[in-house]
Formats: C-alpha cells, sequence, structure tokens
C-alpha cells in the first residue's frame, strides 16, 4: 500500500489563505513534472478539504467584500465561527457536537490517513506544530517523535532556501485532547497543524511583528522579520512550500510510515497487558441508563468498540448482565483511556494553553470504573453491533391514581417536562416507598386526576422514546 495524507484548511473561517493554497496545490499535484512532485504522486494518496466550515468561509469572503466596498464605514464583527456555533469549533475534539466534527471522524475511519495536516493562520511566518509539552500522557509516544520528525524536516528545508521565520517546538502546549486534529492523534495516526501568518483577507501591505516572536531562541533560530511586507501570496507560497515537503518525505518514506501505523495500532491492542489498564466498564445497575448510553454512544462515534455482559460478573468487579465493558485490546485504546482516565496536570509545568482536565464519566454523573486486572477480558461478553439505546415502559397494570417517575438526574426528564408542557406534574419534597422501591425526593409525580383523558397514551409515547420508567400506582403517594 501507500500513505494517505490528508490536508484540511479553513476550519477558522477569519483565517483565508488555506482554501486558496489547497486549490493551487491540487492543481499542481495532478498536473506538475518534476520528479519532486512526481514522487509524491506515486507513492501517496492526497485528500485535500480546501473548507471545513463553509458557511462560516461563505460570511467571511462576503465581509471582506462589503469592506471592500465601504471603506470609510465601520465594519460588521463575525461573532460566530460558522454558521451553527458560537464557540471555537476546533474545541469540539471530545464531545463531537458538531457536524463538522462528525464528518471529520466517519470521513477518517473511511480511510485511516496515516497523516492528518490542518491549516491555520497567526503567529509569522509559519510555525509547524509540535508543541512544547507536557504532551498527553494517553499518546503512544512514537507520534509525538513523528511530530518532531516531520516539524524539523520542514524548518530545515525551508530554512535552506532562505525562507525566514519558519520554525516549531513552541506556541502550545500538546496536552488537550480536544481539537480537531486528534482525529488523528488518537487513533494511530499524526495530527498536525500549521499556524501561517494571516490578514483575513487578500490585500498587501506592511505588517509590523511584535518583538517577542523576532526573537532568536533555540527554537526559533531564524526568527520573522521585525518588518515585512506581506501579502496573500505570501501566504499562500510559506504553507504551499512547507506541505509539499511534508508530502514530500512521506512519500518518499512510505514503509516508515505504515510501518509506525501498524505498530502503533498493534501497541494499542497490547496496552491492556503491557501499559493497563484493562479495561473500563459501566454497570448496568448505574442509576442513569440513558446518559450511560450516551457515553457509550459518544465512545463509538469515536471509534471506540464496546462490549456488554452476557452473564453476571462477581470478579475482579461485580457487574451484572448487560453491563458495558471498554476493552484496551482494541485499536483505539488510547483514545477511550484519553476519554475516561483522570489527569493530571503538573502545577509547576508550562502554563497551559487550553483545557487540562475532561473526565466523560463524571461529566454526565456516570460512574465508570477502572479495572486494572486482566481476568475481566475473559469475562463473558459480546460486542456491541450497534448503538446503546434505552426503551422506556410504564410499568405497572391495571387503573391508576398516579404515575411516578424516579428523579435520577437524566436529561431526559427535563426533555420531558417540555414535550408534555400542558400536563400537570408536581415534584416529591421528600423521598418515599412506592411499588416496592425507594423513591428520592425530586421525583415527578403526575395525577391522574386533573389532567388530559389520554395521559396514559401521552406518557407511554414520550417515556418510549425518552427511555424513561414510569410507575403506575393505584393510590396516591402520601408526600409532600
Amino acid at each position: 500500500g501507500v500513505p494517505l495524507y490528508w490536508a484540511t484548511g479553513a476550519m477558522h473561517s477569519g483565517e483565508t489563505g488555506a482554501p486558496e493554497m489547497l486549490m493551487e496545490l491540487a492543481y499542481r499535484l495532478a498536473v506538475e513534472d518534476s520528479p519532486f512532485i512526481q514522487q509524491i504522486r506515486k507513492n501517496l494518496i492526497v485528500m485535500i478539504t480546501p473548507v471545513l466550515e463553509v458557511d462560516g468561509r461563505e460570511k467571511q469572503v462576503d465581509l471582506y467584500r462589503w469592506r471592500k466596498a465601504n471603506p470609510n464605514r465601520v465594519p460588521p464583527s463575525l461573532i460566530y465561527w460558522g454558521r451553527y456555533v458560537a464557540h471555537d469549533n476546533n474545541r469540539d475534539g471530545m464531545a463531537l457536537s458538531l457536524a463538522l466534527r462528525r464528518h471529520m471522524m466517519r470521513t477518517f475511519l473511511e480511510y485511516h490517513p496515516q497523516v492528518l495536516h490542518d491549516l491555520h493562520e497567526s503567529v509569522p511566518f509559519l510555525y509547524i506544530s509540535t508543541g512544547l509539552g507536557p504532551y498527553n500522557a494517553w499518546l503512544d509516544p512514537i507520534v509525538i517523535n513523528e511530530w518532531q520528525r516531520l516539524a524539523y524536516n520542514e524548518v530545515e528545508q525551508m530554512t535552506r532556501r532562505g525562507v525566514p521565520g519558519v520554525w516549531t517546538h513552541g506556541f502550545y502546549d500538546g496536552w488537550a485532547a480536544n481539537y480537531m486534529f486528534y482525529v488523528a492523534n488518537g487513533h494511530n495516526s499524526i495530527g498536525r497543524f500549521y499556524e501561517t501568518f494571516g490578514g483575513r483577507g487578500a490585500d498587501t501591505g506592511e505588517r509590523t511583528v511584535p518583538p517577542a516572536q523576532t526573537t532568536r531562541t533555540w527554537f526559533r533560530p531564524n526568527p520573522p522579520l521585525a518588518k515585512v511586507k506581506w501579502s496573500h501570496r505570501n501566504n499562500v507560497n510559506i504553507q504551499q512550500s512547507a506541505l509539499l515537503f511534508g508530502m514530500n518525505y512521506v512519500a518518499s518514506n512510505p514503509e516508515r510510515f505504515l510501518d509506525s501505523f501498524y505498530w502503533k495500532s498493534r501497541r494499542s491492542v497490547e496496552k491492556a497487558a503491557k501499559e493497563g489498564p484493562a479495561a473500563w466498564v459501566i454497570s448496568a445497575r448505574d442509576p442513569r441508563p440513558i446518559e450511560c448510553a450516551g457515553l457509550v454512544n459518544l465512545l463509538q462515534s469515536q471509534g471506540v468498540e464496546i462490549h456488554k455482559t452476557t452473564a453476571d460478573i462477581e470478579k475482579p468487579v461485580q457487574l451484572p448482565a448487560g453491563s458495558y465493558v471498554i476493552r484496551m485490546d482494541q485499536p483505539y485504546s488510547r483514545m477511550a483511556d484519553m476519554l475516561l482516565d483522570t489527569q493530571y496536570y503538573n502545577s509547576t509545568d508550562t502554563r497551559p494553553y487550553d483545557d487540562t482536565g475532561w473526565s466523560l464519566g463524571p461529566l454526565r454523573n456516570v460512574k465508570t470504573t477502572r479495572v486494572t486486572d486482566a481476568a475481566i477480558l475473559k469475562a463473558p461478553m459480546t460486542p456491541m453491533s450497534g448503538p446503546a439505546k434505552v426503551t422506556g415502559r410504564i410499568a405497572g397494570d391495571g387503573a391508576a391514581a398516579t404515575y411516578v417517575i424516579h428523579h435520577n438526574t437524566e436529561n431526559a426528564l427535563a426533555v420531558l417536562r417540555f414535550r408534555l408542557k400542558d400536563v400537570k406534574m408536581l415534584a416529591a419534597e421528600a423521598a418515599f416507598k412506592a411499588a416496592g422501591s425507594d423513591v428520592p425526593a425530586g421525583s415527578f409525580l403526575i395525577p391522574v386526576e386533573g389532567n388530559p383523558p389520554d395521559l396514559r397514551a401521552r406518557l407511554e409515547k414520550a417515556a418510549t422514546e425518552l427511555g424513561l420508567t414510569v410507575h403506575a400506582l393505584a393510590e396516591t403517594p402520601k408526600v409532600a
């Protein structure tokens, strides 16, 4: 086989150079006959997504044209990166809440490119990502070495040709798993990014570079110039040249990168035995089954395999049948471990660039248990073939005086309240017993009296869809 190299641009709508550069690059890769380009065509499959955030890109172009047509008016400000989100869409790497991120993940899991290279704009003139540490502790150390290998080759090649201000190491730390390029880093591939000197438009003009960014240091021995005449063409040229060196390097060493991809994947499967933990488990007795299913489905969207126990387990951890098991002997074990484990960012380390902690179990109020004993991997279980789904129901036959829904902090309770907004509902001010079980304070009491005649049918429909269990009681509980 040959490696795949995926280049993406314009996730941030105000960073306008990458779409122009990538379209030109695609043409150049297709028609140029130099030995340098032929090497890429022969030994590499290049995937290109010129614009990730298409709605925001369209807005940015409209805004640029408006400014050109109205030079003496105060320009409007783009609050949103795109049409659907009011936060930085490069911070959705764990929750997958945006369609953009879900499309990226699905595409990666279909093609498995060995490199994903995301193109951004900010600092002068070209920063090539490696990060200054501390690096994410759950990554395979091999990928961190690959960041350095690729970056230093591009810095050297650009510097040889007299290009100032191409550097690496600084800028961000390499810790947080929330970035889009963790589509690759968390799945045994190489995630990379550039920060090219930008301008939010196609204008040429004099630019002054802040003194801190022109300082000569060990990681920036050939710093940017203090003043420069900068244009969109400079932006296109510098990132296209460096990107071509990156692609050519991978194309010149295809076996190295395919072999490394294999070893990272193999080491992920071996992680359960050699590094641990053996697994993460979620009990079927967790009081929030809907949130459990949501967490499991998020992990599945990340490519993580989930199993369910087929019998009760006593050792090494007590689990009833139907519990979820996230085994660590699978190709994407590191991503699962990264999302579920507790992060420890040392207070004496470099000031963090971004998030330092993110434990998805506590975030969803779901108990996730870390199991170090490899005996868990021999427990009776079967792989899930589709998403987890909780089907709700009404428990109890016969005429009901009141319906009760246990308050267990499921988000679906709020959805139910809004969905049945014209239904009279009460909240228990204290715990009580009903139908042989303890009912916590805050639980919903829905009396038949004073409610629509089709109450049961409406409750059954909503509960089934939302995964809630409704208890039908023949007598109304005596509780405030």
